[in-house]
């Protein structure tokens, strides 16, 4: 297991036997909740991709308060400079070494494709949107993205949404508090903030977690995401999207008086209207979990599919609902980022990376394996020709908002038309009526 350091900026990089010219790059960005996670998982052993033609470059970036911290102390000391999204710098700044150096392991510094799963999918999506990443990556992959659509997280104004609407700043009082820093001069708060331990930070973040999804800070991330999208602001780049089919597993396995509090702090600031459409489980715990999965994942998953034609670059939206032989109809669903670790191939020799965890026990089946080779294939081909499709693959077709096509990965891979259409609209559409009681709420028009 990888251990816990403050000094933890590195990359680790698998090339291919050097052969015919450069070879496409895949920078990968690891999961977590953006609270956990490191490139040196062995999970994330690029043996196989590189086996296929692929560069793969696993990137550590800084997690919790030390990724994703502000202080209205720090806005005023810096106010000429980025704040708050470290974590994302960090993956900015090693998009930037890839640019200079990926050529001397190989690799094409102009065939860049970000990919990331869970909190790595989130942050492919606010790379996406960010004007600082221009030029540095040229496709992306976003896996298992939860993010919000009516507004992103803002690093100075809160807005009456629970959890999701609090400041960065005023997370940064909390956190100030709770290490009896008092109000002062900022030169003097700055200080005490800097002379804190990162192993007393780490400590307190596992004891009081907050959402630490990228943040807009006006500079690196200017505008909510979601709006970035809609106005055809995103990088032009070939993008792929998806999430699958039972993404509340995150929730289901939590104790249930964990699940209770959590279930309050997800819907807290939601209307009735807002979550109608799942009064079939109305129980505090139940229409969290769907809210979550569908609020979460896989209606913003959609949403900004659909927005990707207002560039000119293609997308493909998916859907994974492959359960292994071995525990098939065991679950509702695909649990959250069981694509993920068929994407980096070893399973035939570590079924235990599998999820869930009971399907772990299980040696994988040819079937598994086949069905894994197809999804790393899209993703290969995603990476070397900025089109999943290639020979040997099921059509995997556009996505576009008049077809609304859905790759939906199960047994079989088929697009579905439509694919939970009346929910996800129903969702799309409340998501934009809370943006504008939002706007209303911080005078903007």
């Amino acid at each position: 297991a990888a251990g816990r350091d403050e000094d933890c900026l590195t990359l680790t990089i698998w090339a291919p036997t050097p052969g015919s010219g450069p070879a496409p790059v895949m920078f990968y960005m690891h999961g977590g909740n953006m609270l956990a996670g490191s490139n040196v998982m062995p999970l994330y052993d690029g043996t196989v991709l590189a086996r296929e033609g692929i560069v793969l470059v696993v990137v550590n970036y800084r997690l919790g308060y030390l990724g994703r911290f502000g202080h209205p102390a720090l806005s005023r000391l810096q106010a000429d400079e980025p704040l708050v999204n470290y974590g994302l710098f960090d993956q900015i700044a090693a998009l930037r070494w890839v640019q200079r150096n990926i050529a001397a392991f190989g690799g094409d510094p102009g065939k860049v494709t970000i990919v990331g799963h869970s909190a790595g999918g989130v942050a492919v999506n606010y790379l996406m949107a960010s004007p600082a990443a221009a030029g540095l990556f040229h496709r992306a992959i976003a896996m298992g993205s939860g993010v919000l659509i009516d507004r992103s997280m803002h690093y100075r104004e809160s807005l009456p949404r629970g959890l999701a609407g609090m400041s960065s700043e005023a997370v940064g009082r909390e956190f100030a508090a709770h290490f009896g820093i008092a109000e002062g001069p900022d030169a003097q708060v700055a200080a005490a903030l800097r002379r804190i331990p990162w192993s007393r930070i780490v400590e307190y973040q596992q004891a009081k977690q907050r959402p630490f999804n990228p943040v807009v800070d006006g500079k690196v991330i200017v505008e909510d995401l979601a709006r970035v999208f809609e106005r055809g602001a995103q990088h032009d780049v070939p993008y792929i999207g998806g999430a699958n089919s039972w993404e509340s597993n995150q929730i289901a396995g939590i104790p249930l008086i964990g699940q209770w509090f959590l279930a309050g702090a997800l819907i807290e600031g939601l209307s009735d209207e807002d979550l109608a459409p799942f009064d079939d489980q109305w129980t505090r715990i139940g229409v969290s979990q769907r809210w979550f999965a569908e609020g979460l994942f896989l209606g913003p998953t959609r949403y900004l599919a659909k927005q990707m034609a207002n560039v000119r670059s293609p997308a493909w939206l998916y859907r994974t609902d492959y359960q292994q032989t071995a525990v098939r109809g065991q679950f509702p669903g695909s649990v959250h980022g069981l694509e993920m670790p068929y994407v980096f191939g070893r399973l035939d020799e570590h079924p235990e990376y599998q999820r869930p965890a009971e399907a772990a026990r299980f040696p994988p089946s040819a079937e598994d394996l086949a069905w894994g080779d197809t999804v790393r294939g899209y993703w290969v081909n995603m990476a070397k020709h900025g089109n999943p499709n290639g020979p040997g693959l099921p059509p995997w077709p556009e996505y576009r908002p008049e077809t609304d096509l859905t790759l939906v990965m199960g047994t079989r891979f088929t697009p579905v038309a439509g694919l939970d259409r009346e929910v996800l609209d129903y969702l799309d559409r409340r998501a934009l009526v809370r943006r504008k009681a939002y706007d209303a709420v911080s005078g903007r028009r």
